[in-house]
């Protein structure tokens, strides 16, 4: 047994011996037939990274069966479970990815490509084949470090006021170095404590708007001298703060609404909105059913809900957003409802006997509950609630509805009104009004007393109606009466005026002018020319007429007396009251007569006494009072004038012929002046008065007349008639002057105003201001201009007259000298007084 042991033992010993041999003794056998491209036995790569590594047989010899295996499966070498495979021959990875490890065959080669090295992949790769028929082998060993690695988002942010964090991580094995810079300058966290770098980033203390720009992450890893960085642009921005939070709202039913919210943050920030049944958040408004109806603002934080309705009572949420941070604000959104009255609900009219009780009821829906009653239309005031302290037949009282709506927050109210004993006057209309917080609305319901009909709503105006030939006349009753009554005539003579009869026209409408639906108008058209000799009888339209009413509950009698109008009688009196040279004023009294039409105005005529050249008035209405004027007439001139009244019918008999004189023409009134006393320029001033009475005879100019106040002299401009204004030249600055105006006419000049007007002109030097009228006045430098151009033209006027003394011995120098000319014109000043005043005229003598 022993012996058999210790067999076993060598036996074993022996093929553990022959198999190193040959593991030893491989590497040389084939170390010249295959080989590794690039040939490195061992690869340091960093994680992440790809490598490729082609086993490919020396350049004279061919290799077939090339195979890749994966890390150390040397033993056995044909186990077909590492073969690492052709990328096309390779399964798909369970997300549809290919193999990060597969093979590539080029010809005579085959290549192994391992993507994106992870740990898993590190170890021996072995590659097998035969070369020229002679098994062959080449490996090499896989090792991952992990390598230098910077990695940061572009655009970050850091929060105003706080201790922010840029984000930046650098990794490698073994651990890199990090700088920083900020716009291309190296941030030294030795000799700054804003700054301070982190595993993760650069943490920057109180941080302010000055932190704008653009910051480098940069990372070094020694012992390679291997380098990477990121760009990094930094906004700085603040946490939003609620500026106006939401607040409990109310909106009505129908309209839009409302409800604030503003945030205040760096950048502005974007709005949401949210609603939900309670304070918890609920669903954001944009993505609601109804959502066309909810427009929240993005800008400025307004949510406007329009075309409200009672489901949008909710809680809502406002939330203000940026980069940093969001902030949230609720409010509560009441619903309110306009008082409603739907014709689904109780308001019919109502409708009884005279001496019953009359109920009415109008319902309505509203929230909150509204305040309801009754307001009788044509009554001043509405009716109280409760039994009417001036009619204790009425009763009006609120109440509760036994009716129910959708929204169970919703009770329909109703007021009821109550007449006892009813009487026909309290047919009318009732306007029933509802109104709550959210607004008024009102709706008119009718109360109708059935009664006999009556005449009692006719005036006494129409008692007496008056007819006359070619003017059909309608001949009106106004009557009360429920159910509707029928209205037949009769006249005087006690015959029934049938419908179909041609002499007379029957018309029956309703009169509901005061709302009242009882309330009606009978008319008869009389036809003067049938009724008076058209028709067999020559029935006379004058006289009589006899209207009766009817309905189910009774009858009455009426009676129309119909006249004859006649035209107005002679002018009770004609007076003058009133005459200048050119007009004359009357004043006329109407008949004295009775007629059944009034008298509407009077109509004049006149002509120039001794001639025949009539003039004729329209009428002058009485509305406009009875005095009359007739103008432009004559001064000094007797006319005749006629005057007659008139009324609808015609016109009437004239007044006796009157003979009036107007009287002798004179000079005009005296003129007002109408303009500033403080000028406008300081050198000159313009003067604006208003047409006077001319006096009979027309105005054929204006004197203006103008002094210094204190002067005796006055200076004086004649102006034509069709101006009534003139710009007064060449005054002095700062100065207080007298003016006044006269009209001149074939009279003479009106009288002077007692006292005369005055003006100041603005303070300044003699050259024009600034003023509105300062382009009337001349400059200092346009007076010099005058001046060298009088003096040239003078030089000028003297050559030519001694030119003309030497060659032909005349003009001014042969006069001066033969003393033959005659004596030469010039201007002379001379003082003249005129109605009492001094004026300064120049004439050529």
């Amino acid at each position: 047994m022993v012996m058999l042991f210790v067999d076993k033992l060598v036996l074993y010993f022996n093929l553990l011996c022959f198999n190193l041999l040959i593991y030893s003794t491989s590497d040389v056998v084939h170390a010249q037939l295959l080989q590794g491209i690039p040939s490195t036995r061992v690869k340091q790569v960093a994680y992440g990274k790809t490598i490729a590594v082609t086993c490919s047989p020396d350049s004279t010899t061919t290799a077939i069966d090339l195979k890749w295996y994966g890390p150390n499966q040397y033993f056995p070498a044909s186990n077909e479970k590492y073969l690492i495979k052709s990328k096309a021959l390779m399964p798909l990875e369970e997300d549809g990815s290919s193999s990060r490890i597969y093979t590539e065959p080029n010809g005579n080669r085959l290549k192994l490509i391992i993507s994106e090295i992870q740990s898993i992949d590190t170890g021996t790769y072995n590659c097998t084949g035969r070369v020229t028929n002679i098994p062959s082998s080449w490996s090499f060993e896989l090792q991952a470090f992990v390598g230098l690695k910077v990695e940061a988002d572009g655009q970050q942010i850091l929060v105003h006021g706080e201790n922010s964090k840029i984000h930046c991580s650098v990794t490698a094995q073994p651990p890199p170095e990090t700088s920083w810079y900020f716009n291309n300058n190296y941030i030294d966290t030795q000799a700054s404590s804003r700054y301070e770098v982190v595993t993760d980033g650069l943490i920057v203390y109180g941080v302010g708007f000055g932190d704008n720009g653009t910051y480098e992450c940069q990372g070094t890893e020694l012992t390679t001298g291997d380098t990477d960085k990121k760009r990094i642009t930094v906004k700085v921005v603040t946490r939003p703060v609620m500026a106006v939070a939401p607040v409990n709202t109310t909106g009505v039913q129908s309209r839009d609404a409302q409800i604030l919210c503003s945030v205040n943050s760096v950048p502005p920030p974007t709005y949401r909105w949210y609603l939900g049944n309670s304070m918890d958040y609920g669903a954001e408004v944009g993505t609601i059913a109804d959502h066309n109806r909810y427009r929240p603002s993005s800008t400025d934080g307004t949510l406007t809900i329009t075309n409200v309705q009672l489901g949008d009572e909710k809680w809502y949420w406002c939330e203000g957003r940026n980069e940093a941070d969001n902030v949230f604000g609720k409010a509560f959104f009441e619903v309110q409802m306009i008082p409603t009255f739907e014709r689904s609900l109780n308001l019919n009219n109502t409708e009884t006997r005279e001496g019953n009780k009359a109920i009415m009821i109008c319902q309505c829906e509203a929230k909150p509950n509204p305040k309801m009653r009754f307001h009788r239309v044509g009554y001043a005031a509405p009716y109280v609630n409760g039994v009417q302290p001036n009619d204790s037949r009425i009763n009006i009282y609120e109440k509760p509805s036994s009716a129910s709506h959708e929204n169970q927050e919703i009770i329909p109210q109703e007021v009821v009104i109550e007449i006892e004993n009813t009487t026909p006057n309290d047919t009318a209309n009732y306007t029933c009004i509802a109104e709550n917080s959210a607004g008024r609305n009102e709706t008119t319901m009718i109360i109708i007393i059935q009664h006999q009909p009556n005449f009692d709503l006719t005036p006494p105006s129409l008692l007496t109606q008056c007819i006359w030939e070619e003017h059909p006349r309608n001949v009106t009753v106004l009557l009360s009466g429920f159910p509707q009554p029928s209205v037949s005539w009769a006249r005087s003579d006690g015959k029934q005026i049938s419908p179909d009869q041609t002499a007379f026209k029957q018309y029956f409408e309703p009169y509901w002018e005061n709302g009242r639906r009882d309330e009606w108008m009978a008319n008869l058209e009389i036809n003067w020319e049938v009724t008076k000799g058209g028709i067999q009888g020559q029935y006379n339209p004058v006289g009589n007429y006899f209207p009766k009413a009817s309905n189910n509950l009774g009858a009455v009698d009426f009676t129309i007396n119909v006249v004859e109008a006649q035209l107005p009688g002679r002018v009770g009196g004609l007076n003058v009251t009133a005459k200048t040279a050119q007009s004359i004023t009357l004043f006329a009294r109407p008949p004295v007569e009775e007629n059944c039409i009034p008298v509407i105005g009077f109509e004049i005529m006149y002509k120039l006494h001794g001639t025949n050249d009539v003039h004729q008035i329209a009428l002058f209405p009485l509305d406009a009072g009875s005095s009359m004027k007739i103008d432009n007439l004559k001064s000094g001139s007797s006319y005749s004038v006629l005057v007659y009244a008139r009324n609808e019918r015609g016109r009437g008999e004239y007044s006796n012929s009157k003979i009036i004189e107007t009287l002798q023409s004179t000079v005009p009134e005296v003129v007002s002046i109408t303009s500033s006393t403080e000028s406008l320029s300081n050198v000159s001033h313009q003067v604006v008065w208003e047409m006077p009475l001319d006096g009979g005879e027309p105005i054929t100019q204006y004197l203006v007349s103008w002094r210094e106040v204190g002067a005796t002299v006055w200076n004086s401009r004649e102006i034509s008639s069709g101006s009534l204004w003139w710009t007064i030249p060449n005054l002095q600055p700062d100065t207080t002057y007298e003016v006044m105006v006269q009209a001149r006419n074939r009279k003479g000049l009106s009288a002077k105003p007692n006292p005369p007007s005055t003006f100041r002109t603005r303070p300044g030097s003699t050259g024009p201001s600034a003023g509105r009228f300062s382009n009337l006045s001349l400059s200092v430098e346009i007076h010099y201009l005058v001046i060298i151009g009088v003096i040239g033209l003078f030089i000028i006027l003297v050559a030519i007259d001694m030119i003309c003394f030497c060659s032909r011995d005349w003009g001014l120098l042969a006069c001066i000298c033969t003393g033959t000319s005659s004596s030469p014109k010039h201007p002379v000043g001379d003082i003249i007084s005129l109605d009492g005043a001094e004026y300064v005229y120049f004439i050529y003598t």
